[in-house]
């Protein structure tokens, strides 16, 4: 009989084992090949969240202290010099009651919790406060809305002060009790440019006699004038009740007085929203004001970020017999004697993960990362620690 043309069943199995080995080992690669690419991209991602948080704080840093007096700017105290400044995105008052801020005022363990994710469960996980700090710097590119009559040309708004007798005059009025400033129009035309003033706008008012700041609740471009209202104000800057620090307790008829627009820019990590997605929030002066359509509302400038943490270098240090485990290159806060006024550097910690667990097999993971700098703050980093025959005692 004729042997009918094909393959035997041995054939055949042999056939679909070496398909199978073959097929298995391919999906293997291509499982493998995926993973790696969902590993590179968390682990990119992670990065671009990390290089974005330290980009805006490097450059809040590298401003620190531009217009700022040496001294920093004295806040409403007490005879007692007790202070009860709220502080901006956190809650609470600053502690330690300063009676000024310095251009960098350090929080360590002022932020909330640590969280981070159980890959394999989910469950929020706490750990201990992070830090949180805060920046001043003015804004000197604030000019007039109008030409001004002396020169033809926009002014600063610190170009002169509020009322002067001398070229430029400026008519202008500053209430005795700081509630009010009047801008002579031919010195500064409200509301400003190229960002205007606006309600939730921090005021610096400086003359011989110190300093003060105080926060904008109305601007009235019709009469050229600012308020700075008690009512409303989330800051606890406003009112003129305490005897030290106040606009009222500088401000004299006779004395020239020169106003300046100042930021202030908070940093922390916001836990509240999303408990297993913490974000790094950069906060401008104060959220939430005013209540209809607040002005500064905390900017998110990324998210997954674990871990926020700030040491200090604080230069003469008068306490260098051990005080700061890290010597005082790298003190968490300044500790009397020594103060925030003594910080020359600012070292930066970011610690992050990746904002979507790695899976493989019944494995889940998150990457994770950290990104640390230092910054010099331009306006303080220079400090003569050398003698010389110029500079030494006689």
């Amino acid at each position: 009989m004729k042997r009918e043309n094909g393959f035997s069943l041995i054939e055949l199995l042999v056939a679909m084992v070496i398909l199978v080995t073959i097929t298995s080992a391919a999906v293997a690669a291509l499982v493998q090949a995926q993973n790696t690419t969902n590993s590179i991209a968390q682990e990119a991602n992670t990065q671009e969240n990390l290089r974005a948080g330290m980009h805006f704080l490097v450059r809040d840093l590298m401003q620190a202290g531009e217009g700022i007096p040496s001294g920093g700017i004295s806040i409403p105290n007490s005879a007692a010099g007790v202070s009860a400044i709220l502080r901006p995105g956190i809650g609470g008052a600053f502690p330690n009651n300063p009676t000024a801020f310095s251009v960098v005022v350090p929080g360590q363990g002022w932020g909330a919790a640590a969280t981070t994710v159980n890959a394999q469960t989910g469950a929020v996980l706490l750990g201990g406060p992070t830090d949180t700090t805060t920046i001043f710097y003015a804004d000197n590119s604030l000019l007039s809305s109008a030409n001004c009559t002396a020169t033809g040309a926009p002014c600063p708004l610190n170009s002169a002060p509020v009322t002067s007798a001398a070229a430029p005059v400026c008519t202008g009025v500053i209430a005795a009790s700081g509630l009010t400033v009047t801008l002579a129009p031919g010195c500064f035309t409200l509301p400003g440019t190229p960002t205007p003033i606006q309600q939730g706008d921090l005021i610096m008012f400086q003359n011989i006699n110190g300093t003060a700041l105080e926060l904008v609740t109305t601007v009235n471009v019709g009469a050229n004038s600012l308020t700075f209202a008690a009512a409303g104000d989330p800051s606890g800057l406003n009112g003129g009740v305490q005897p030290n620090g106040t606009v009222g307790a500088i401000n004299a008829s006779a004395v020239p007085t020169v106003i300046s627009r100042v930021w202030m820019v908070t940093y922390y990590i916001n836990t509240a929203t999303n408990p297993s997605e913490p974000q790094l929030i950069r906060q401008i002066n104060y959220p939430g004001f005013p209540a209809a359509a607040p002005s500064y509302p905390p900017q998110q400038i990324a998210d997954a970020i674990e871990w926020l943490n700030f040491t200090y270098d604080i230069i003469n240090s008068t306490d260098p017999a051990g005080t700061y485990a890290n010597g005082p290159g790298d003190a968490p806060s300044p500790v009397l004697p020594d103060t925030s006024f003594q910080i020359r550097a600012v070292n930066v910690l970011l610690g992050g993960r990746s904002e979507h667990p790695l899976v493989s097999g019944s494995s889940r993971q998150y990457f994770r990362n950290n990104l640390s700098t230092q910054v010099s703050i331009r306006s303080l980093a220079f400090v003569n620690q050398f003698n010389t025959s110029a500079t030494a005692p006689d």
